[in-house]
């Protein structure tokens, strides 16, 4: 496996910015020698793709090829943040928020995969630092409580920030009944800081019961346009077996992941990305675009 060139990021301030002023991203700069993208792939029928070889890729870098330097999907370490919504909210949805935080972790490898814990309500918490040893889990969460407002926006591009320098294959798994009241991003200005760190946005969204959901089919609004945007992915969760479904999901998303270099381009601003399979049938989730300085 190459290695990577370390890649120069700024990294992005989420403190309270007047609207006007544009959000702040992660920026490549024009130098760099390789851009990462993670990637997964979906056959028709909805079924993980893992046999696919550089050749049955191409990028598209604003509407031009990218020729890839490198395409991989070896087994490797994970790195998992869980980002718990702790907001006044919550406060009767926390069992269930715990239940599905212990369900992540309890299919990560030990030893090799790590996670850490933090919660939010209208400014972050670290409850745990990453750790490869998952031992007492439960606790870790026995002295949370639902309390405030919400900053779902802002506590999100927070934490991505805090993962984006962890292992190649991660993701941030946020926990959450959905409501904001109090945060000073957008989703968009959170889609563009995320996806320029390439952390994949996962957003379980705790309901009480189908009915609670807009709908019992894929979820659509902000939080899954930034989940998607990142090239995560957005789930509601009413029950255990909707617990389980999501988790298994997530976690065999986490463990099958592409990843795929190509040399970035020099012209600075945002460059929107494009990763298609070249077979028919097969269908690409990747981030959206990274930043150039």
């Amino acid at each position: 496996m190459r290695k990577f060139l370390c890649l120069s990021l700024l990294t992005a301030t989420v403190a309270a910015a007047p609207a006007a002023q544009e959000p702040s991203v992660a920026l490549f700069k024009s130098g760099v020698e390789q851009v990462a993208v993670a990637a997964l792939v979906r056959d028709s029928r909805g079924r993980l793709v893992m046999d696919l070889k550089p050749s049955d890729f191409e990028l598209f870098d604003d509407g031009h090829r990218r020729k890839l330097t490198n395409v991989w999907s070896e087994p490797s370490p994970a790195s998992v943040a869980i980002l718990m919504d702790a907001s006044g909210s919550m406060a009767s949805k926390l069992p269930r928020a715990r239940e599905m935080a212990n369900a992540l972790v309890a299919g990560l490898q030990p030893g090799t995969d790590e996670v850490a814990f933090y919660t939010f309500d209208t400014s972050l918490h670290e409850i745990r630092p990453f750790s490869k040893t998952f031992t007492a889990t439960e606790g870790a969460w026995h002295a949370t409580k639902a309390y405030g407002a919400t900053s779902l926006w802002d506590a999100i591009a927070e934490t991505a920030q805090k993962i984006s320098d962890r292992q190649r294959r991660r993701a941030l798994v946020v926990i959450t009944d959905g409501v904001d009241s109090a945060s000073t991003l957008k989703p968009s200005d959170v889609s563009a800081i995320a996806s320029s760190l390439d952390v994949p946005v996962y957003i379980l969204v705790v309901a009480f019961a189908p009915d609670d959901a807009a709908s019992e089919g894929p979820m659509r609004g902000p939080m899954a346009d930034l989940a998607a945007w990142t090239g995560g992915d957005s789930f509601t969760v009413f029950d255990g077996p909707s617990v389980l479904t999501a988790t298994s999901q997530l976690l065999a998303e986490l463990h099958h992941q592409y990843i795929v270099a190509f040399e970035p381009g020099g012209t600075p601003g945002w460059h929107a990305l494009v990763l298609r399979a070249r077979k028919p049938g097969l269908f690409v989730r990747a981030r959206s675009g990274y930043m150039v300085k």
